[in-house]
Order: structure tokens, then sequence, then C-alpha cells
């Protein structure tokens, strides 16, 4: 970028005239070294309920066939410790799968949903601020044997500004029930680069039956 540089945009040259460039994020090969890599946050949780989480997610390992597709896998785990509401403290174990270029295939949460994309999920390899657009829908049964739907989870993306080189990714899961009745909604922030660094900033699940929102920002 050149020393010209205004309202996200950097518009550089001589005299009267110059030109105009929209920094370009690269959404695909960010995501797949967040996920190669792994990472563990801490967060403050505020919202309905307040206390503080953790999120551990470790580094795709190779090997992993999911669904029939070779592929990663990933463990992860989240804990919320609540410090105003009840079950003060909640833990989710889960492992997602990854073909060989990590694109997301589906997960397996521990004591819970089974998820599986029917058709690929399509992340961007690029994108600029007000970019958005759909990445998938996951299938959710009770178990890997699929006989038992549990619902779906519609996720999407769509990209924000932040400063000069840097841009917000909001992944946002809309997770509804067999009937098709929306029970929750989680949106994923992250902070990107345009070299490409890709780190978390922030997490908000809104129950839609209940309702509680909880809001968890990195420390």
């Amino acid at each position: 970028m050149g020393l010209c540089i205004a309202l996200g945009l950097s518009a550089c040259g001589g005299g009267s005239s110059g030109s105009i460039s929209t920094p370009s994020f690269p959404l695909k090969s960010a995501y797949s070294t967040l996920v190669a890599n792994g990472y563990t946050k801490t967060y403050t949780v505020s919202g309905t309920c307040s206390g503080t989480a953790s999120e551990m997610v470790a580094p795709a390992k190779p090997g992993a066939i999911f669904e029939g597709t070779p592929g990663f896998s990933a463990d992860s785990t989240v804990t919320i410790s609540l410090t105003n509401c009840t079950q003060a403290t909640t833990t989710a174990t889960l492992t997602s799968y990854y073909d060989t270029n990590y694109t997301p295939l589906g997960f397996n949460v521990v004591g819970g949903d089974y998820g599986v994309y029917l058709t690929p999920a399509v992340i961007p390899v690029s994108a600029v601020v007000g970019d958005s657009g759909i990445i998938g829908t996951v299938t959710t049964y009770t178990n890997s044997t699929k006989t038992t739907p549990t619902g779906r989870e519609d996720v999407s993306y769509a990209v924000g500004p932040d400063a000069v080189n840097t841009a917000i990714v909001n992944l946002t899961f809309k997770i509804y029930d067999p009937a098709g009745v929306l029970g929750s909604t989680e949106q994923d922030r992250y902070r990107i680069t345009t070299d490409g660094v890709i780190t978390p900033v922030s997490k908000t699940v809104e129950d839609v039956s209940t309702p509680i929102t909880i809001n968890l920002t990195f420390q």
C-alpha cells in the first residue's frame, strides 16, 4: 500500500490523477491456514449471561476419512463458565472434518449432532469488504448412521470493514429443527489481513426460544 490512504481505499498517483484499488482478502487460503495450525483463545462472556470462556482448536491431522472422503480432522473444545445463569459450566467437544483442500465436510459432536455437507461447501478464494454469500448447508442427525435427522445448519459469510489492511469476516450459522423452525443463530467473527492472517475476534450466540444472547469477546 502507498502513503495516500483514505477510508480503507488506496488512492495513489501524481498530480490530479490516480488509481483507486479496493483491498482483497484471501479467504480460502487464510481459512485453510487457520484450520491447519489450530488456535487457543480465551473470551469474556457478556449479554444475558456473564463469565468467561475458552476455545481450543487442535491443528488438523491428516489421515481422516469422512463419509468416504479422505482429508483432515481437527478436535476442538469450547468451555463456557457463567456466573449468573443456570448450568454454570458448559463444555462442547467435537471433531470437524475437511477434504485435502481444507474444505469443510462435516462434524461429529460428542454426545450431540452428526453433521454432513450433502453438497460441497463453498469458500471464496478471495473477497473484498461488502462481499457476502452462502457457504453451504449442513444436514444434522443424531449419529453417524444418519437414520434420524435433527435439522440443518445454514452457513453464510459477510465481509465487513475494519482498518486499512484488515477486514472482519462474519460467519453466520442458523440452526433449524427438523420442522424447519429456527432455534438459534451463531455468529463467529474473524479479523483477516490482506496477506492472509486470520484470527478469532468474537462470537455471539442467540437462542430464539429462550431468548438468551451470549457474547464471547476475545480477551
